[in-house]
């Protein structure tokens, strides 16, 4: 079963129906989100996804999918590109809430694991499989990585200037643990458990930026 992430049940009128309340620019806005939204389930579930797929689990006709989207390849890039987007935006947010490293560190993790709770189809798009080098998640982890470094520098904190490596590493270690509370969120039929692993693996990556960048 797939929980906490709302390509799990796709509200909507049904194949060929809408809410007549809705302006034309809602209503195209609403099936495009909802093929994204399928587009990722699909994708997390199956290893061979399929237009017909996608179409069927976001409610909408073979003929509306291609009205917003080429091909499955073209929504699998709007679907990522969405990801990235929320993943941004939450550990953004993170950042600008703190203001010593270890706190700064503490809020990114909450961030970065909190993303893949709440959207554990569209993470495991960015996240993926172990590959070499960064994920486009891993990528945006870095970034955040180097701009918490930059804050620091700025702010006036007399602390070392960890190579680019060391924050690679750090990126790679929050993918690498972030894999496996996908796999978990996406298995699981209760989301209870999930809550004490996601408390162990903040704490994890924390102790992995503390080491590596401070």
């Amino acid at each position: 079963m797939y929980l906490m992430d709302p390509t799990n049940t796709l509200p909507g009128s049904g194949r060929g129906r809408y809410d007549r309340r809705q302006s034309r620019e809602e209503r195209m806005s609403d099936q495009r989100a909802r093929i994204l939204k399928a587009t990722a389930l699909v994708f997390a579930r199956t290893e061979a996804p399929t237009v017909a797929a996608v179409a069927a689990a976001a409610r909408v006709s073979r003929n509306t999918f291609y009205e917003y989207f080429d091909d499955l390849e073209h929504a699998r890039a709007g679907a990522s590109l969405r990801a990235r987007k929320r993943l941004e935006v939450a550990l953004g947010d993170a950042q600008r809430r703190t203001r010593t490293p270890v706190e700064r560190w503490r809020e990114l993790a909450q961030a970065w694991f909190g993303w893949v709770l709440e959207f554990p189809a569209e993470s495991r798009l960015v996240v993926g499989a172990e590959v070499r080098g960064l994920s486009e998640a891993g990528r945006e982890l870095q970034a955040a990585f180097t701009r918490s470094l930059a804050l620091m520098h700025a702010s006036g904190l007399n602390t070392p200037t960890p190579d680019a490596v060391r924050v690679t590493a750090a990126a790679a270690a929050g993918e690498v643990l972030a894999r496996g509370l996908i796999v978990e969120t996406l298995t699981t039929s209760d989301a209870r458990p999930a809550a004490p692993e996601r408390s162990r693996l903040e704490r994890a990556l924390v102790d992995i930026a503390v080491r590596l960048l401070r």
